[in-house]
């Protein structure tokens, strides 16, 4: 049956000399495979250059439930994204995120709601001006609530220690593998009270935006253990060194 759908990329890796696959995201279908097939025209290296890491795509498939990779008939890039690919900051976190999304995201079925706040999320973030640094901070915190872990919104003056086995805020500090210090859980409830609107407001020194990242990042290994180590972290923290 054929079909048309909003898509988001999560990644694109080699198949043979002439197709790769793509994993992609998508509004009807939730995570699915596709086979893109190209060659040496400028309408293949076209199809290349549109698969980056959450680029948007409306594309046409001939779908069938029971198939592993499904094929694609068109593929169009839209809406365009005017700075993420020029921009090294926000082309360094969408890479990271890719990687995040690839992990996470497995249902091969629709889930409209998380489909809309990744499409959303990700136009905002390429439209914003201030605060891009602070964007995948907000993102993955709100990312928890379609995954089933969003945070307990309990911090107060007695619970002030996080919890990253259990999700909310305690009035002790276990250990720093399973709780984070006064300061990182102050931080942590900051973020909870900005939205991606508000990422301009969000002000981080470079290695306290690092250690909440680590955070969360500790927080999904937690509640999603097959998640492992995330490659691209590297690459994004040594980018805010410099």
């Amino acid at each position: 049956m054929h079909e048309q759908t909003r898509a988001i990329v999560i990644r694109y890796l080699k198949y043979t000399d002439h197709s790769a696959i793509a994993h992609l995201y998508t509004e009807k279908f939730g995570r699915i495979s596709v086979m893109v097939r190209h060659s040496k025209s400028k309408k293949s290296v076209s199809k290349k250059s549109i698969l980056q890491p959450l680029f948007l795509l409306n594309i046409n498939i001939v779908y069938k439930h029971n198939r592993e990779i499904q094929q694609c008939s068109e593929m169009n890039n839209f809406p365009f994204f005017n700075d993420i690919p020029f921009n090294i900051v926000k082309n360094s976190i969408a890479l990271f995120l890719a990687e995040i999304l690839s992990k996470v995201l497995k249902e091969e079925e629709a889930n409209p709601a998380l489909f809309e706040f990744l499409h959303s999320s990700l136009q905002l973030f390429d439209q914003s001006k201030e605060g891009a640094a602070n964007f995948h901070l907000i993102f993955l915190y709100e990312l928890s609530k379609f995954l089933g872990f969003y945070p307990d919104n309990n911090y107060s003056i007695r619970n002030k220690y996080f919890s990253l086995r259990d999700g909310y805020y305690t009035d002790f500090q276990r250990s720093d593998e399973i709780s984070l210090n006064e300061q990182l859980s102050e931080q942590f409830y900051n973020i909870s009270n900005k939205g991606f609107g508000s990422l301009h407001t969000l002000s981080l020194a470079r290695e306290l935006r690092i250690k909440i990242l680590l955070a969360l990042i500790k927080y999904y290994q937690f509640h999603l253990p097959e998640i492992g180590k995330i490659k691209s972290l590297d690459v994004l923290n040594q980018l805010f060194d410099t």
